[in-house]
């Protein structure tokens, strides 16, 4: 005689063990959300912003650079394909600063390029609200 498959205990042990884990997952899905919601730091880091201020010096007596181009480039992580590289263009003014509001804290690179000067680039970790980077341009090598 066969036992029927609802009362068999190898059936019935898998949908226990299928049951369980469902419900395990479920719960700490919900634990999650609920911790997320409560602490702000982890709500507001992905939505956290920087105000930066650039000041770009050239020289032995630190002379303001005017009109350089300066490049902020940075990658924005998404689920199912490659991270997507963002990018703010800007120039310095006479005094030689470009500021820029809404700047992500993390990690970005800042290019600085200017005709005369040798090109800048460096990496920095944003953590501030407001944050000033000063950039000194050097002499670009000598030829012979």
């Amino acid at each position: 005689m066969q036992i029927p498959r609802i009362l068999n205990p190898k059936v019935a042990g898998w949908r226990c063990a299928a049951a369980l884990s469902c419900f395990l997952l479920v719960v700490s899905v919900a634990a999650a959300q609920s911790t997320a919601k409560d602490d702000p730091k982890a709500q507001n880091s992905k939505d956290a912003v920087t105000a930066l201020d650039i000041v770009v010096t050239a020289g032995a007596n630190n002379a303001p650079v005017d009109n350089a181009s300066v490049y902020l480039r940075w990658e924005e992580p998404r689920t199912w394909r490659h991270p997507k590289e963002m990018e703010f263009d800007l120039k310095t003014d006479m005094k030689g600063v470009a500021k820029v509001k809404d700047v992500p804290r993390k990690r970005i690179i800042i290019q600085v390029i200017k005709d005369g000067w040798k090109p800048f680039g460096q990496y920095y970790d944003l953590d501030k609200d407001e944050q000033k980077i000063e950039i000194k341009l050097e002499p670009p090598p000598r030829w012979y």
